[in-house]
């Protein structure tokens, strides 16, 4: 398999996921302003919505959107217990995923799409913190040691990517104890640590 990345971005969670399994993997870097991949490819021809992760799980055989590939990732090897395979908990972390992607993933990225003036901001901080208030107060509420049960999964590597962003457009994430205790976990993890070295997000 190969994954395409950019550094710090979504695709950090699939990087994540990929070395919690049992799987030989390449990765390629792709310059998301040029769109053009570290060995010169138009990205467009691998993955024409031009956004990252995208999934080469054969050649030609391209998987894209968040969504898809972590749920596929962490059930390729079922001894890690990622997901679960069937029920309730595997609908529990596509649940979790569908609230990360389709509304604390947007509400960072507007962020990313173009310049704000400070008032624009602040409201951009107060959606945030919203979305990040429920599952602040679901962490508070359960006995588990991750978003579902206690085995980490893909959930908590895209929560951990996202929350990441908020040193980089200035949001406070100090107040979210229960989110900053999960993502102190999720950090010591060797497939997170071998992940941000590999995207030089840390030494």
């Amino acid at each position: 398999m190969k994954l395409y990345y950019a550094p710090g971005a979504c695709s950090l969670a699939s990087h994540i996921i990929l070395n919690e399994i049992n799987v030989d993997f390449d990765l390629e870097r792709v310059d998301l302003k040029t769109h053009t991949t570290e060995k010169g490819q138009d990205y467009y021809t691998i993955n024409p919505k031009g956004y990252v992760p995208a999934l080469e799980i054969n050649p030609g055989l391209i998987l894209t959107e968040n969504v898809a590939v972590l749920p596929f990732l962490a059930q390729h090897d079922p001894k890690q217990d990622l997901i679960p395979p069937s029920g309730l908990g595997r609908a529990k972390v596509l649940e979790w995923l569908g609230y990360l992607n389709s509304e604390l993933h947007d509400a960072y990225a507007v962020f990313f799409a173009q310049p704000m003036d400070d008032e624009t901001k602040q409201r951009a901080y107060v959606e945030i913190d919203r979305l990040l208030q429920y599952v602040e107060d679901y962490l508070a509420e359960v006995d588990t040691d991750y978003l579902v049960d206690d085995n980490f999964g893909p959930a908590d590597a895209y929560l951990f990517v996202l929350t990441n962003w908020s040193k980089g457009i200035g949001h406070d994430l100090s107040k979210f104890k229960e989110i900053n205790d999960l993502r102190d976990v999720v950090s010591q993890r060797q497939s997170v640590q071998i992940a941000m070295r590999d995207e030089g997000l840390i030494d």
